[in-house]
């Protein structure tokens, strides 16, 4: 089918067409896959004659819509999370290159809102396009649909590159945050890259869609005197981009850090700067740490890893710091 593909956003009066595909594509195309009593379940005619509940839905999610000639042939919804919910194409036109076209559509959306993970509860039928598409399972599972079992699988794709800094990074990470009016020298992620081949630090980035989108370092000997002491890793300078928050990012290079520091020792530490600013500051960090299991080490806070004195004048910067630990 030579047909060219138009794929928009939703559009009022299209849900009676998307409604019907739905129960349509469902009724033959998944029918070969699951038994009379599955379908029926999955998609019974009393869910086509709930309008009112589709159009609802459907003008909140607003979800990619595939036509060719002007002909509403499938649709896909896409939530900010991530998540493909429905995704669908009209029986007439399987194998037309409209599940594609989606997809595409899909993943513009995911580069341009920074989403590093794009993820849907897969059919037994469309396991192997997803898997066309770069998607892996996750997990088989068996689903309770109105008294009903279905078997589907939880199929996700990642865009994330996480790799050691190179010396080709160093540009990118200095340009990256001087757009953003933050002062990250080249000299510093030079003196990281040295301390890494010496084999004192880690340092790990990460990129989402070729975008660079923060870093993570660990040093086995801290300059704090009583992680030092105790031989305590130190996980140092965990930056994540604003554009980037919220998405785990933070989280997963944390997994990262700690899954090395357990190689040597068990329990790891972090200092934590105690302001919050118009970016944030370290605010959320301080919230992250606590529900990640670090706690206070009870040693009070240190400027310049120096401890302080009850009385003294300090400056609320970076290095007016409290420190914590968690066990690994």
């Amino acid at each position: 089918m030579n047909n060219k593909i138009q794929v928009r956003r939703y559009q009022d009066g299209d849900a009676n067409f998307l409604i019907k595909i739905y129960y349509n594509t469902i009724h033959t195309v998944n029918a070969k896959d699951y038994t009379e009593q599955q379908i029926e379940a999955w998609a019974p005619w009393s869910s086509v004659q709930d309008y009112s509940g589709w159009q609802e839905k459907l003008e909140k999610i607003k979800p990619f819509v595939a036509l060719i000639n002007d002909k509403i042939v499938g649709f896909a919804e896409f939530e900010p999370n991530g998540h493909i919910d429905c995704f669908y194409v009209h029986h007439e036109y399987q194998g037309s290159g409209i599940g594609s076209a989606l997809i595409h559509e899909i993943e513009k959306e995911a580069v341009n809102k920074s989403i590093s993970r794009v993820y849907a509860e897969v059919s037994i039928t469309a396991k192997m396009f997803f898997e066309a598409k770069g998607f892996q399972v996750v997990k088989q599972q068996t689903v309770m649909i109105r008294g009903v079992e279905l078997i589907n699988f939880v199929m996700e794709k990642r865009y994330l590159n996480v790799r050691f800094l190179s010396a080709d990074d160093i540009p990118i990470l200095v340009g990256a945050f001087n757009a953003i009016g933050w002062s990250k020298p080249s000299s510093l992620f030079e003196q990281y890259l040295k301390e890494s081949e010496a084999g004192v630090r880690f340092i790990w980035v990460v990129f989402i869609h070729d975008r660079f989108a923060g870093y993570i370092t660990l040093k086995w000997q801290s300059q704090y005197e009583f992680f030092a002491r105790d031989h305590i890793p130190e996980i140092m300078d965990l930056n994540v981009l604003a554009s980037f928050r919220k998405t785990g990012v933070g989280s997963m290079l944390l997994d990262i850090a700690e899954k090395e520091a357990a190689t040597k020792s068990n329990l790891v530490g972090i200092g934590v700067g105690l302001y919050a600013g118009h970016d944030g500051g370290y605010g959320s960090a301080q919230r992250l740490y606590v529900k990640r299991g670090y706690v206070p080490d009870g040693k009070g806070v240190t400027y310049n890893y120096q401890p302080t004195v009850p009385g003294n004048s300090y400056p609320l910067d970076d290095d007016l710091v409290l420190w914590f630990t968690k066990k690994l």
